[in-house]
């Protein structure tokens, strides 16, 4: 009768070993994949669909100028203002009608404003692009810096303010809403020179259309990312979420499923080198948590890179987009000095 030894101890434990890291490297496995897949859902419904249509209901009126509705009946602007409560106010806004459309027929609702000193329409013009989850509303402090001397139009980049519903892309199809924009302006005005100023998501936006479009001479952009990852990033971090970086990911890949666009080929770090020679003139705040630390250094390094003429001007005690107020002083000469030597004011 054969003789069978016991079963090895050290056998069983590595058995029962393997089987417990197995499970936990499982178990670890399917809590990163529901991580991700929250973060990637809930950061690029935010980055598609602001949460609010904005409740600033101000118009020109309220700086005491002149001005003209694009693309919807100005005397709904009356209606908005008597509102008693900022959401009947927003409520009461008028919608954008069809004169004026951006890609996919999204219609733009925007405002031109006569320069302070009289100038023609074919005077030098500013376009003023707001940041995301603003409206033209929320650009009326920088248009009082530029009132005096500058034509200017400031307008709602789709899915914000009285603009059409359309998922935002961060930059890729709101370029286009700019194009449209400077269609309307080239036929209705004639402008001999055109600067864009834009603020965040508007500086992307600007950024992506001046590539390819000689008739914007010059650019202001203001607290805007290198890349959308590194934005994406920053407010992943900002939130207190862990693993910031492959979080950041996982939102341009919700993007691209929600959009069916690659919202990065909109990085304005691309676009800078592209700009063949016009000027630029970048502002960034220090405290600036929505964008990577470096982005601002980041866009002057690719500008001058590619021999694009360029100045970067950084506000010390500012966040996000908060410039024109934490350096009240000095923004306004940031702004006018470099557009009085890159255009040509009237007056």
């Amino acid at each position: 009768m054969p003789y069978e030894l016991p079963p090895d101890p050290s056998t069983a434990r590595r058995t029962r070993i393997v089987g417990w890291v197995t499970f936990v490297l499982a178990a670890l496995l399917v809590v990163l994949v529901a991580y991700f897949a929250y973060v990637g859902y809930e950061g690029s419904r935010q980055l598609t669909d602001p949460p609010t249509r904005t409740s600033d209901c101000r118009t020109p009126a309220d700086m005491g100028w002149e001005y003209e509705a694009i693309n919807y009946d100005v005397a709904d602007d009356e209606t908005a203002v008597s509102a008693d409560t900022s959401a009947a106010c927003a409520a009461a806004r008028a919608t954008a009608g069809t004169a004026l459309v951006g890609p996919g027929d999204v219609p733009l609702a925007g405002w031109y404003i006569p320069a302070g000193n009289g100038a023609e329409p074919t005077g030098p013009t500013v376009i003023v692009a707001h940041g995301w989850s603003d409206s033209k509303s929320g650009m009326l402090e920088r248009a009082a810096i530029l009132h005096d001397t500058y034509n200017l139009v400031l307008f709602d980049l789709r899915n914000h303010g009285q603009s059409g519903r359309s998922p935002t892309t961060q930059g890729l199809r709101e370029a286009g809403d700019i194009e449209a924009v400077l269609d309307w302006l080239e036929t209705a005005k004639g402008p001999q020179q055109v600067a864009l100023l834009g603020v965040s998501m508007g500086g992307a936006s600007a950024l992506n259309e001046a590539d390819d479009d000689e008739r914007i001479d010059a650019l202001v952009i203001e607290s805007t990312h290198a890349t959308l990852a590194n934005a994406a990033q920053a407010r992943i971090d900002r939130a207190g979420y862990p693993l910031s970086l492959p979080g950041s990911w996982a939102v341009l890949l919700g993007t691209l499923m929600r959009t069916g666009e690659d919202v990065s080929a909109a990085d304005p770090v691309q676009a800078v080198g592209r700009l063949d020679g016009r000027p630029l003139l970048l502002i960034s705040g220090e405290l600036d948590e929505s964008i990577g630390p470096t982005d601002a250094d980041d866009l002057l390094a690719a500008a001058e890179e590619a021999d694009v003429p360029a100045e970067l001007h950084v506000c010390a005690t500012a966040g996000h987009a908060g410039s024109i107020e934490a350096c009240a002083e000095d923004y306004p000469g940031w702004v006018l000095g470099f557009l009085d030597r890159v255009l040509a004011p009237s007056g």
